[in-house]
């Protein structure tokens, strides 16, 4: 089984599970501002309603963005975090890479099976940093 996140669409948070080719379950979440809140509350109530432990999944596949900062940081390190504690393949996906949810299924489940255990995802913002030193600072 694959766990899927979806973190970088505005406010909303997506979370599926797949066996084999099909959906087995999914669940959308209106959030604003409260992914980091939601998310792993979200995926341990998806995972109990259908019966998966967390050793039966075999990879995540996560949205690695663009979108908003802390909504996509929050997904990539939840993925990566899972990916390293049940020693599980983790990839990648951009939002401009998939029309919809099974798409993007489809395009990670391609991208697991070339990757290995203990690779990591990096986020994906979409632009430069927007840093700013405090007032304080610049003076």
């Amino acid at each position: 089984m694959i766990l899927v996140i979806n973190t970088a669409e505005s406010n909303k948070l997506v979370i599926a599970i797949t066996r084999d080719d099909f959906i087995l379950d999914k669940t959308v979440v209106r959030v604003q501002y409260k992914e980091s809140e939601k998310l792993l509350s979200t995926v341990d109530k998806l995972l109990k309603k259908n019966k998966v432990k967390l050793t039966d999944l075999q990879g995540v596949v996560v949205v690695k963005g663009p979108g908003g900062f802390s909504s996509v940081r929050v997904g990539v390190v939840v993925a990566n975090t899972l990916s390293y504690a049940l020693q599980i393949p983790v990839v990648g996906v951009k939002l401009s890479e998939f029309e919809d949810l099974q798409g993007l299924i489809k395009m990670g489940k391609l991208r697991l099976k070339k990757t290995r255990v203990g690779e990591t995802v990096e986020p994906f913002y979409g632009r430069e940093p927007n840093i700013t030193g405090s007032k304080w600072l610049t003076k």
